[in-house]
Order: C-alpha cells, then structure tokens, then sequence
C-alpha cells in the first residue's frame, strides 16, 4: 500500500512538473510571438529620431508622444478610409457567406453532374496564384470595361476570390454536421427549400460562417495589393492604401505609420476576440472529409 501510494505521488509530481513546463513554453513562444506587435505599440508613442534611434527603448526621451496618433487620423483622413474598408470588406464578407452557403447547400443536396463539375473547378481554382492573373485581370476591367476606381468592382472581385475555399469549407459542414433528418421534417412541415436552407440548415452552420468570416476579414481589411490595383482615387482609398501617405521618396514618418498601423488592426482585434469561440470549432468541423 505504501508502495503505491509513494508511486502515485511520484506519478502526480511529474505530471504537474510536465504541466509547469508546458505552461512556461507556451508563455514563451506567445510573448516571442507578440514581440512585433508590442513594439509597434511602444513604437507609435515616440518620436521618429528615438525610433530609429533606440527602438527598444519603452519610453521616447520627452515621454508618450500621444501626437502621433492625432496627426496620422488627420493626414491619412482615417474617418473615410476606415468607411471605405468597412464598406468593402463588410459586404464582400456578407456576399461571401451568403452565395458560398447557398452553392454549397446546392451541391451537397443535389445529385446533378453540373453541380460535381463546377465544385471540383472551384476547388481547383483555389490553387492558381492571385498573381498570375492579376495583371491580365486589370487590363481587361480597366481598358476593355473601364470599370476601375469603383468600390463596387473592388467588391466583386474580392466575392470572386473569396468563394472557392469558402464553398469548399461549408460543403464540409454541411455534409457532416447537417442531418437530413432535420431537413425531412421540416418539408413534412409544409417548408420550402428556400425555409429549410434559411430556417434550418443556416442556423446550424453558425460555427463555419464565423470562421469563414474571421479569415475573409482579416484578408480583406489587411489586403492592400488588389485594392492598390483597382482603386487609384484617393477618396477612395481603404486603411492600408491611406498609410502610403506617410512613406516619402527619401524617408518616412515612422512614428505616424506605427500609429496608423495600431489605429488598423484594433477593429479586428475586436472581432476576433467576439468571434474567437466559434473559430477552433468550425475550422475542425469543416476540414472533415467532404
């Protein structure tokens, strides 16, 4: 009995010694992980001199220069570039997870050739790099169509874009996590399959349209190559395009672009935290064979 005993405790000491040791790891590589954010932060709060200076230091030599953030919303007119990435991105997002649940719906509940062909192209296309087809994209929008520096063709790309991985991750959820059964009552019921898919089956795909969400926002807040290519007004600028004003052709104001890039990512920090429960669950949900 004593032996026992002895090697239970032996057993519990080493598994809270494994469990202290993860926990130290894990703190480790999240700090060293949240470094570069850190330093933007204390960065944006000193003068230009002190950030090339000595950008380690906490604090600038004449204390927080609260300044930086004044004179950045000012001069990159944040008020109508934060407007305009909220407008683009909230409804290229809310298109995104409206057209992509419903095509999945359709392809995982019919049986058609049509809708296995096009399924499988979309999932192919996922693969061709935006880079090859950006250049001839751009030319034929903007010298064939003349439809550059339009929020709306912005928009319509971004849905093109954004769609194939979406489809491809609610045609998983859908497949697995949707049961039929639900579906057949509710036709017993008397619903149609625009109710079933509105009243049923989107409901229960609230995990994978949260995550579908989170990673179409975060791409397309921080996306600064297509908006750079289509939109060329500057009232129409979206936030990572208004940063270029602070970059010169010789130098550039650092203590304002630190500023600018904290005043950015704050908003999707929010959502991420308010969203981050359903994020884990959906992923795994729609990485399920399909």
């Amino acid at each position: 009995m004593a032996k026992a005993g002895k090697s239970m405790q032996v057993g519990g000491t080493k598994k809270t010694v494994e469990q202290v040791a993860k926990t130290i790891f894990v703190t480790l590589m999240f700090l060293f992980y949240m470094i570069p954010f850190f330093m933007v932060i204390i960065n944006s709060l000193k003068r230009k001199v002190n950030i090339v200076k000595n950008p380690l230091a906490l604090v600038d030599d004449k204390g927080f220069q609260f300044v930086n953030y004044v004179k950045a919303f000012t001069e990159m007119d944040f008020g109508s570039a934060f407007f305009n990435s909220i407008l683009v991105s909230g409804v290229s997002v809310i298109l995104i997870l409206l057209f992509s649940s419903m095509a999945a719906y359709l392809f995982v509940r019919t049986d058609w050739l049509a809708c296995k062909i096009f399924f499988a192209l979309m999932v192919a296309y996922m693969v061709v790099p935006f880079q090859v087809i950006m250049i001839p994209l751009v030319s034929i929008y903007g010298n064939v169509f003349g439809i550059l520096n339009s929020r709306a063709t912005l928009i319509f790309m971004n849905l093109g874009f954004g769609t194939g991985m979406a489809i491809f991750m609610c045609h998983g959820f859908i497949k697995t996590n949707v049961p039929m059964a639900l579906e057949e009552a509710a036709k017993i019921d008397g619903c149609t399959r625009p109710q079933i898919f509105f009243k049923v089956v989107l409901p229960l795909m609230k995990p994978i349209l949260s995550t579908i969400l989170i990673l179409n926002l975060l791409g397309l807040w921080n996306d600064y190559l297509l908006p750079n290519l289509v939109l060329g007004k500057k009232n129409l600028y979206t936030l990572p395009l208004a940063i270029r004003t602070f970059y010169g052709t010789f130098s550039n104001d650092l203590g304002k672009i630190m500023a600018a890039l904290v005043m950015i990512v704050a908003p999707i920090i929010v959502v991420y935290i308010c969203l981050q429960k359903y994020i884990i669950g959906g992923v795994v949900a729609g990485a399920v064979k399909s």
